[in-house]
């Protein structure tokens, strides 16, 4: 196996600049997470783990009736699948290319879109990444063996993303129990670069190992040494600071195992879990949230705990409750998002929503302000803004010559280079470094200032909108490329850095760093600023 992996390793790092030792990697161990810290600003950075994960699809890539459907599933995750699943793999290449060349950034894309690659140890893997690598979030790597091989990979993708151009780095869900090599250094593989996530399986295990089947016929439970793959993925995943996804449930209409596993998987403490078919999808979401009474459990254990005398434990329903229970409490009531602090309250908008059916005129008559205008939250507030989160935004925008034209006289500014079209055909070849003669030739160059503006305005809805106290500045403005109307933009969000506010308790600091993208996938605008934002009720 390493022969194989070697010899189609070799010609690959033969071909990419080893970087000088003093631009290694550290890691860094945090409370909270891990990324790498380097003297290279080019260095890959640590995938941010802060997305939730809890679906994790796949979906053949070379059926397109499939691929185009798999959009309107509401899954975490898409896997568009180059291995298994696919017997033809240019087909399937070509297919999963069009399909996200078809699909760029925007309103469509609401869930992560990784691809699964072919192994390391074959021929095919540098093609999957080549022909996929502008459109994908990152890539679902099979059968991996060591974290060697995704220093590796991770290379390879520094190599082509210098190439592109890319400003955010593809991330790696290894599936890591593959071979029983791989069980052996799962804990190295769940550190390796880029790796947002692990994950396990054990058919292509239980082939290595020569077993007869994966579970016991009887009883529907995994035989001893697959549970304790399974058992292994949860640690090695935790103890890197990683989502750990729990692996299929083959039989996908046997619906009531598959809730079962997956409570299991959710009380053992997996963020999420590989899905087959797409009714497992919603299915999994509602086992994942927690129920009212795990809430209203959660709640009591925080409120003694907090509210206790400096004891080490305190007795909740008859069961000494101390230290890790509290912080158990505390990351149950974080997982729901729309808990507001007070469990009891939610019971009872519930039971009020099932029992009471008032008029339409006395709804109307009996609502304050609030309610006639309610206070719609969609960003993220300071607790959910982990520094290397990066954020997709759904708004895109094509914009034309009356917009510039427009804020151009709106905000008084003459400059002939927005309004005039004759001047413009010599500005056109100046900014392209000659007499370059293309299809923007003769176009007004776009208001860099409205250029901004919109960029910060879709990136509200996902990230500050209804959580921002105020914008305190921009610490850069960069305008790589220029904007033409007619072109069409979109933006992304990554978060650098937070603090405390040392005055203002319930806010903090947050550094955010804006891209809009245009529809060739250049940067046209990047802008730096810091805002100060709320904190949640929790």
């Amino acid at each position: 196996m390493m022969t194989r992996i070697r010899n189609a390793v070799v010609p690959v790092l033969r071909s990419i600049k080893t970087p000088h030792r003093n631009d290694r990697r550290i890691l860094i161990r945090s409370t909270n997470n891990h990324r790498f810290a380097s003297t290279n600003a080019n260095t890959t950075q640590r995938a941010p783990t802060s997305r939730l994960r809890r679906s994790v699809h796949f979906v053949p890539g070379d059926n397109p009736k499939f691929l185009s459907k798999s959009l309107t599933l509401g899954a975490d995750t898409l896997v568009l699948d180059l291995e298994d699943s696919v017997k033809d793999k240019e087909l399937g290449r070509r297919t999963v290319k069009n399909f996200l060349d078809s699909h760029p950034y925007g309103r469509e894309r609401t869930s992560e879109i990784l691809v699964r690659i072919n192994p390391l140890g074959g021929s095919y893997w540098q093609q999957d990444i080549e022909s996929t690598f502008l459109n994908a979030d990152g890539f679902m790597v099979p059968k991996v063996e060591s974290r060697e091989e995704l220093r590796m990979l991770d290379e390879f993708l520094l190599r082509l993303e210098r190439r592109e151009g890319s400003t955010l780095p593809k991330v790696l869900l290894p599936i890591a129990t593959e071979t029983p090599l791989a069980v052996m250094n799962i804990a190295d593989i769940a550190r390796g670069p880029r790796v947002c996530a692990i994950t396990w399986g054990c058919e292509d295990l239980s082939a290595e190992l020569g077993s007869y089947g994966t579970r016991d016929q009887s009883s529907n439970e995994y035989f001893d040494i697959f549970r304790h793959c399974r058992n292994m993925c949860l640690l090695a995943a935790k103890a890197a600071g990683v989502n750990a996804i729990d692996g299929i449930y083959q039989n996908v209409r046997d619906t009531a195992g598959f809730e079962k596993e997956s409570m299991d998987a959710k009380y053992m403490g997996f963020d999420g879990k590989l899905t087959l078919h797409p009714n497992q999808i919603s299915a999994l979401h509602k086992l994942f949230e927690p129920t009212i009474e795990e809430l209203i459990s959660a709640k009591e254990i925080v409120e003694l705990w907090e509210g206790g005398d400096g004891r080490g434990a305190v007795e909740h329903q008859g069961k000494m409750i101390d230290m890790p229970h509290y912080m158990r409490a505390k990351k149950i009531m974080a997982r729901c998002r729309d808990f507001n602090g007070d469990a009891t309250s939610v019971v009872v908008a519930k039971n009020e929503d099932e029992t009471k059916q008032p008029s339409q005129s006395s709804n109307t008559a009996h609502l304050d302000n609030d309610e006639v205008f309610p206070r719609v939250c969609m960003g993220k507030y300071f607790e959910d803004l982990e520094p290397g989160l990066t954020i997709r935004h759904f708004l895109t925008r094509t914009v034309t010559e009356s917009d510039n034209v427009f804020f151009t006289c709106l905000t008084m500014n003459p400059a002939p280079i927005h309004l005039d079209h004759e001047l413009s055909k010599g500005n056109t070849a100046a900014l392209s470094g000659g007499t370059n003669i293309n299809s923007n030739t003769g176009k007004p160059l776009f208001n860099s200032m409205f250029t901004l503006a919109l960029l910060v305005g879709m990136s509200v809805p996902e990230a500050t909108h209804g959580t921002t106290v105020a914008n305190l500045g921009f610490s850069e403005v960069l305008f790589p490329k220029p904007v033409y109307p007619g072109d069409t933009l979109r933006a992304e969000t990554v978060v650098l850095d937070r603090r405390e506010s040392k005055s203002r308790p319930t806010q903090g600091i947050v550094t955010l760093q804006h891209l809009a993208y245009n529809q060739r996938g250049e940067v046209v605008c990047k802008a730096t600023r810091q805002a100060l934002m709320k904190k949640s009720t929790l």
